[in-house]
């Protein structure tokens, strides 16, 4: 498996969290899903070779070759039957706003074909199909990206708001940014659902899980009263109920998870390539 991330041009970089591609073989036992939790992010992906499905139950549903994740308050599983590549654009929570064609509301929780969703260029997925190059592949994106924010810069009344509870980690009062930022909790509602699609104190639940996610994905053997803690729970049952309810899964259960998962990692570990810088 490869996958690498690259950062956006400056121009972007306050909408755009990263730029990325994925090339994997599904056929392989170690990794032939990808298991996607809530999250606040969008996603704009062009695939190609075979596509993704999702299943429910018997019931399998193929995904359009390019399409939009929206911000997602429960996980998604996306399939594939064989070889899989893609390129895509991680917009930040307010990011993906500049580009839709409908509200971010009705944007969540769904995966929909970027011909239905996404504003830029029509021809784009068909100019991306063209190249062979990955990485010229996301250069061609981001032209296309730095053109309709040169056409239309927008300003967005939720990013001040966002910006802090992603960098409380989740861990932070909605009710005391309000009154940091001069906001009335109803119109804080309404600039985030506008804006990002879910409420302030639904967008700080899921930073917040996720954080204490990836903090059980970086240290397996992390005491889960410590990360009670660090989450800015003093209970640890109501912690462990509350990660429950949005992952399906409880801290120690994801953690023994995570446990396996490195286990095997040692045993058969994928080629993954990480990249943090811009292409040359």
């Amino acid at each position: 498996m490869i996958y690498r991330e690259v950062a956006p041009d400056p121009k972007l970089q306050r909408y755009i969290k990263c730029f990325w591609l994925l090339d994997h073989d599904y056929r392989d036992s170690f990794h032939d899903h990808e298991r996607l939790w809530a999250d606040v992010h969008t996603e704009l992906i062009f695939t190609s070779g075979q596509r993704y499905f999702t299943k429910t139950g018997k019931r399998k549903t193929v995904l359009p070759t390019n399409f939009v994740i929206g911000p997602y308050q429960k996980q998604l599983e996306l399939f594939s039957s064989g070889r899989t590549a893609l390129v895509a654009a991680r917009f930040w929570p307010w990011g993906f706003h500049m580009v839709s064609r409908i509200a971010m509301s009705r944007l969540k929780n769904t995966v929909q074909s970027i011909s239905n969703v996404f504003a830029g260029k029509k021809a784009l997925a068909a100019d991306l199909a063209r190249i062979g190059n990955p990485q010229a592949k996301i250069a061609a994106l981001e032209r296309a990206l730095l053109n309709i924010l040169e056409a239309n810069e927008p300003k967005f009344l939720s990013r001040d708001v966002a910006v802090d509870i992603l960098e409380a980690k989740g861990v932070v009062r909605v009710a005391d940014l309000g009154r940091k930022h001069r906001l009335q909790a109803r119109r804080l509602e309404r600039i985030f659902l506008d804006e990002i699609g879910m409420p302030a104190k639904i967008f700080s639940r899921i930073v917040r899980f996720n954080h204490a996610m990836n903090m059980i994905q970086r240290n397996p053997d992390i005491d889960l009263l410590s990360l009670t803690y660090a989450c800015g729970y003093a209970d640890q049952a109501h912690f462990t109920r509350n990660f429950r309810e949005m992952f399906g899964i409880t801290p120690a259960g994801f953690k023994a998870s995570m446990q396996r998962w490195r286990k095997r990692s040692r045993e058969n570990r994928p080629d993954v390539v990480f990249v943090q810088d811009r292409p040359e």
